[in-house]
C-alpha cells in the first residue's frame, strides 16, 4: 500500500495537468486529495500515475476535464474486468 503522500504544487508539476484541471477532477471524484483546502492538499504517490494518463488523455484527444473525468472511470473500469478475467483464466484446469 502507498502511504507517501505528495502535495499539491509538486502534483501538479510532476502530472502534466494545470492546478484547474486537477481541481475539476478532484470535484468530478477521479482525485481523492487529503486535507480540506486546496492549499492543503496532498496526493498519494500511485494516484500520479493516473495523473499522468489523464494529461495525455486530455493532450492528445483535447478532452475536458468532465469528459476526462468519464474516459477515466471507464479506462478503470475496463483494467478491473481485464483483471477480473485474468484471475478467472487462471483458475480453469488445463
Amino acid at each position: 500500500m502507498d502511504h507517501e503522500l505528495i502535495v499539491f504544487a509538486e502534483f501538479e508539476s510532476a502530472s502534466g495537468l494545470t492546478r484547474a484541471e486537477i481541481v475539476e477532477l478532484v470535484e468530478y471524484g477521479v482525485f481523492a486529495p487529503t486535507g480540506t483546502a486546496i492549499e492543503q492538499w496532498a496526493f498519494p504517490e500511485s494516484m500520479l500515475e493516473l495523473a499522468r494518463v489523464a494529461a495525455r488523455l486530455r493532450a492528445d484527444f483535447e478532452l475536458a476535464p468532465s469528459t476526462l473525468a468519464l474516459v477515466l472511470a471507464y479506462r478503470e473500469r475496463v483494467l478491473e474486468l481485464e483483471r477480473r478475467v485474468c484471475e478467472l483464466e487462471c483458475r480453469l484446469p488445463r
